[in-house]
This record gives C-alpha cells, structure tokens and sequence, in this order.
C-alpha cells in the first residue's frame, strides 16, 4: 500500500488560494532494489546492500495536480560525511507516463552536513503535466549507509517579497544616513565611507562600512588605497540615528592586507553565537584578497574582531580558476578578483559566500558562489551550487536599458540575497563599460536588477527576472551612482538599502526603504538629497 497524505493548508477549497502538500514514507511502499525498512517508515541501505540500484522509487502518484513550479524535499541521512567526496546518490523526478526525467541532482557525502544518519533536506524543482504519474527516486551508488525517512512535495512559496517581485507592493523610505570620513583627510570629503551592511538582531540594527583615513595613509599604500578599516554602529529607530562607531576590523601588518579591510559582509552564527566577518583585503603587494574575522558573543561592538590565522583565506582568482573551468560556462577563464563578499546563509554546516569578479582583458564581469565550513577552504562545486556563475552579461544585456553600444552589460559586480518563502532574491549591480566607477557625468549606465530563484545552484541565464528590469536606477547617470546596496529582513518585514551618490556636488547618502503595501513602477528612480 502506497501512503499518500494531501494537505490543504487553508480552509478554503478555492484552489488559488490553497497551496498542495503530498508526504510519502518510503518503508510504507514496495517501491526498492536494495536495502531495507528502518523504523517501520524508513528505508536503510549499507555497505552490505548491492550498490548501483534504486533505493527508493515510485510511488507513481498522479495526485499532483497542478502546473504550477514546484519542490519535492528528500529527507536523507548519512553515517559518514567526510571521509571522501564521491557521489553516493542521485535524486530524480521522473514522469512515469512518459517515461522522463524532469530533474535530478548527485549528491555526494561532503554534500551531507552531518553524519550519524541525522535526516537533512536535498530539494528539487521542477513542473509537471496533471494526470502522469510521478516518481520521486533515490538512486544508491554505493558505499555508505544510507537512510531515506519521507518525502514531501510543496508547490514554491513566493513569500513576502513576491508583490514587490510583481510590482504589487510599494517601498516606503525610512531613513537616510550619511557617515563622514574623518577629518585626517579634509579634500575627501564624505566620498570613501561606504560598503555598508545592515544586519539586523536583537531589536538593534547593525551598520557595517569602511573607514578610511581613520589614521596617516603610510606610503607604501599610496598609489593603492588610503589606510581602510572596518567599523559598525547600531540604531534602535530603522537607521534614523546611529551610535558612534567600534572597530571590527584592521588592517594587518603583511603585505597582503597592511593598507586595508573593506567592503566585506558580516554573518552571525546563531548555532555558535559568534559573528563572521568577510572582508576585501589589500596590502603593498597590490593583490586583492578575502580576509576573515570572528569573534564570539552577539555583541559586534564589544572589541576587534580576530583576525583569520590562514588569511588571506582567498586569494585573486583562487575561486574563480576552479568556478569557470571546463566548457559551457558563463564566465571567463582568466577571471579574478574575489570582492564585494556576501555570506548568504548556513546551512548544514556549510557557510554560502557570493562574490564578485574581473577580468579587465575581456572586460566582462560576474558573480559566483562557494561554500565553506571553516572560511579557509571552499567548494565551488555541489549539490547546492551552480559550478558556474549566477550572474553574467548574459542576465544584463537584455535589460530595458540603452547600454553603451561597444559593451553594452559587462556584467554583475556586488549582489546582495535574502530568502523570502522558496526563493532567494538577488539585488545586483550591472554596468557598461567596465566595473570600474566612470564618475562622469553621462558616460556611465550603473544599474541594479532583481531576480530570483528557488536555488542557489541556477546558472546565469536560470534566474527570473522582473519584467522590466532594472529595478533601481540612479537619477542622474553616473557610474556607482548606486552602490553597496542590500536586501535584507527584519522579522517579517523586507527592506533595500543603497548609497545614492552624486558626484558633482560629493553628495554621499544610504537610503533606507520597507516593503509596504502598494504598487511599484520599475525602474525606481533614485533621487538625491
């Protein structure tokens, strides 16, 4: 007997407003080529089981009906996850009736984030014809033990941020904040201290930006960039005031971080309840690299964070050597420049990091992501990672936009994601030109588009996009006329945050906007002060 249990998560039967659930327990059905039950609902296999056989298959459902996109969660576990990295699963949808394969995934032990068969969720996605018969199938390579407990199948949420997606919901501005770089260097004005990141916790908001000329630049940074650290402030009123500002960050005293930490990313681990910090560093070698801090507590102002024993934990090109190998990829091989870090989530064990990247001989730009346990060594390759970039010149090109005509989109520098219901949305930057800042008046498209997807490992070119993107766009054409930007979430409320700059006057501002109800017309033109 096959069990199938359908859920109708509101009381209304009026299907648009209703969204399907199907829950299936594999050691409830005879759907196997090896293995057996575990726990009368689940089904085991080991190393003593044949290899290269389905674990589970079936259940030939037809009770999916709808078209609508959709996730099926297979709730796995593992008793050793880390000695090697070979693939041990495939997970599959597969259309009965027509005998193929929607979707399907490797998954590979260090893919598991924890052993001693604890269940953990791999998802796929995928849409479907009503009335053919699904499958939702397990396939065991070989050489662990391996236990399926259920599956369940979820039409995707788009969450709160789906009407702004739409152009359904309004931004309401709720602040705006201007933070001076210090009087060590006048002829600067307010123009250097920006690469900001709100992150949100414990009632307070929490504002990370660079520094500069907190202190004489020594020479042998001159020429690169002035003396740079890292400081936050907090405001309890949605940014409106900030405290004065701590130190997170310094710079080091070897050559590949002595000059500065900058345009980085915090990350608060709520499971070891110590923050992370991500951040661009660069010394008198002239090499961009990514340096890590951390320290424990949720206090981020409470002292300096520590400094990485293994920094640089990235080099230039390190990542993107690995990201754009082999054929078929949307980014150059001779890309470099791991910067604008953002520590998207953790999950299972592993921290997700995207990043920007350059290469200046083709001039083309992209984003990319890895994964990490411990910040010093990185995948680029998994079940939950593209192996590719996210974002290229190919998501760009086509936007509602005229882009210079001998580049038109180069391509995507800083992004920045937050997860609202099923999918991640991607706030990102796409100049012409090059990925350098033309502060010219006129001579530069410097825009910011919003996109999304139910997973991190979409290529470029698998992301939706709005329908008329860009979504941001400065009022005046300057290049990082908006820059360091973010999406973020505070509770159930989602905000934008930029810095809107004006070159011809040295006019540098962060705005601050909430999703409210309302309508949105893209692109948004950002006005100055």
């Amino acid at each position: 007997m096959i069990l199938y249990v359908v859920t109708w998560l509101s009381l209304s039967l009026c299907y648009c407003v209703t969204a399907l659930q199907l829950e299936y327990f594999p050691g409830t059905q005879p759907y196997h080529q090896t293995g057996s039950r575990f726990n009368n609902t689940g089904w085991i296999t080991t190393t003593q089981d044949a290899s290269e056989r389905y674990l589970t298959y079936g259940p030939y459902t037809t009770e999916w009906n709808t078209t609508v996109p959709s996730r099926v969660d297979f709730y796995l576990g593992i008793d050793n996850n880390t000695t090697d990295p070979l693939i041990l699963l495939t997970v599959e949808v597969n259309d009965a009736d027509m005998n193929y394969t929607l979707t399907s995934r490797n998954i590979s032990r260090l893919d598991f984030g924890y052993n001693n068969i604890q269940p953990q969720i791999f998802s796929l996605y995928f849409s479907s014809t009503i009335g053919h018969r699904l499958e939702f199938r397990v396939f065991y390579h070989c050489c662990s033990t391996i236990v399926h407990y259920k599956t369940t199948v979820n039409e995707l949420d788009g969450g709160s941020l789906v009407d702004i997606f739409a152009g359904q919901a309004g931004l309401e501005l709720v602040s705006s904040s201007v933070f001076p770089t210090p009087h060590a260097d006048p002829s600067s004005t307010a123009m250097w201290n920006v690469g900001t990141y709100i992150k949100p916790i414990n009632g307070r908001w929490y504002v990370f930006y660079r520094e500069g000329f907190y202190a004489p630049t020594p020479d042998f940074c001159n020429g690169i960039v002035p003396l740079t650290r890292i400081v936050v402030r907090n405001s309890t009123d949605f940014g409106k005031s900030w405290s004065e500002p701590a130190v997170v960050a310094l710079p080091g005293n070897s050559t590949f971080d002595n000059c500065a930490a900058l345009d980085g990313a915090p990350f608060f681990d709520n499971e070891t309840s110590s923050w992370h910090y991500l951040a661009q560093c660069i010394g008198n070698n002239r090499r961009w690299s990514l340096c890590h801090y951390s320290r424990s507590g949720s206090d981020p102002m409470s002292g300096p964070f520590t400094p990485n024993l293994h920094n640089p934990v990235v080099q230039g090109g390190q990542l993107w050597s690995r990201i754009c190998s082999g054929t078929g990829k949307h980014c150059t091989s001779t890309m470099y420049d791991e910067g604008t870090p953002e520590i998207i989530q953790k999950v299972n064990g592993w921290f997700y990091i995207t990043f920007h990247g350059w290469d200046a001989p083709n001039n083309k730009a992209a984003r990319g992501i890895a994964r990490t346990r411990d910040f010093v060594n990185y995948d680029v390759a998994g079940y939950d990672l593209p192996n590719d970039a996210l974002f290229s010149s190919l998501d760009c090109n086509g936007w509602n936009i005229t882009w210079n005509p001998k580049s038109l989109c180069v391509g995507g520098g800083e992004g920045s994601m937050v997860k609202s219901g099923d999918y991640y949305y991607h706030l990102i930057e796409a100049p012409d030109g090059t990925l350098n800042c033309d502060v010219t008046l006129d001579e530069q498209n410097w825009v910011l588009g919003l996109l999304r997807s139910p997973t991190l490992s979409a290529r470029s070119g698998e992301w939706e996009q709005i329908h008329y993107n860009p979504a941001f766009k400065p009022a005046k054409k300057y290049g990082c006329g908006l820059q360091y930007h973010r999406i973020f979430r505070d509770g159930d409320d989602f905000f934008f945050s930029m810095f809107v700059i004006d070159f011809g006057v040295n006019n540098l501002t962060m705005k601050v906007w909430k999703v409210v109800p309302g309508k949105t017309s893209f692109p948004v033109i950002v006005s100055y002060p």
